[in-house]
């Protein structure tokens, strides 16, 4: 049972993360269904990108991560 507890929370945990980025993305003004984040271009280079809220966890499984606090990229 631990290990079937720890998958769920592997699983879910991520995805109400995701889930809560997009609707405060959706919220604060942004265009409808987009969010911003920062792509990793290589070699230590971010490059700021508007995506589909759809397209978020493929972005993030392949190293791309949201803004900071303040809206900008690493």
């Amino acid at each position: 049972m631990p290990s079937l507890r720890r998958l769920l929370i592997g699983l879910m945990l991520p995805a109400l993360i995701l889930a809560a980025f997009a609707v405060s993305s959706v919220a604060a003004g942004g265009n409808a269904g987009k969010a911003d984040i920062c792509h990793n271009a290589g070699g230590h280079k971010w490059v700021e990108i508007n995506v589909s809220v759809n397209a978020l966890p493929a972005h993030f499984g392949h190293g791309d991560v949201e803004p900071d606090e303040y809206g900008d990229c690493p």
